[in-house]
């Protein structure tokens, strides 16, 4: 598990639980595309057991509840189908966001797999998924 460094700049500008995913990527270069709310649920499915000062748990249910709010306000404001990002963004953000998924078969890709058709119910399995083995992986700890 990845402890905070003692450093107060490198848990700001980058820490480490935003910067060691396989890819070689870092957790603001996909969020920052993306709508706030869904843009905080990536967040903490990328941080997901790496942030010590966090339960992997909390994470996964701050993932799920911006999913949900998002799904919430789509359908609040009659957004469905409407373009969430410009074609250019879109471009930048589905490349950076490809390279993320490439190298993780759990359930952050899983989700971003699921936000690039935007099957929010895909999205929510992921989250969902995830939760349900956390507390499998509890239950079955001595």
């Amino acid at each position: 598990m990845t402890t905070q460094s003692e450093d107060p700049n490198e848990r700001v500008n980058h820490p480490r639980w935003y910067t060691q995913h396989p890819s070689g990527i870092e957790c603001i270069q996909v969020i920052e595309h993306l709508p706030t709310n869904i843009g905080n649920a990536v967040k903490y499915l990328w941080r997901c057991g790496l942030k010590t000062t966090e339960t992997p748990l909390r994470d996964l249910q701050s993932a799920r509840w911006y999913t949900e709010r998002e799904i919430w306000r789509i359908r609040q404001f009659g957004l469905e189908g409407e373009p969430w990002m410009t074609a250019k963004t879109v471009f930048k953000w589905r490349k950076i966001a490809s390279q993320v998924v490439s190298k993780d078969d759990g359930e952050l890709g899983k989700y971003l797999r699921a936000l690039m058709e935007w099957r929010s119910d895909g999205m929510l399995e992921a989250v969902d998924r995830a939760i349900d083995n956390l507390k499998r992986e509890s239950n079955d700890a001595p």
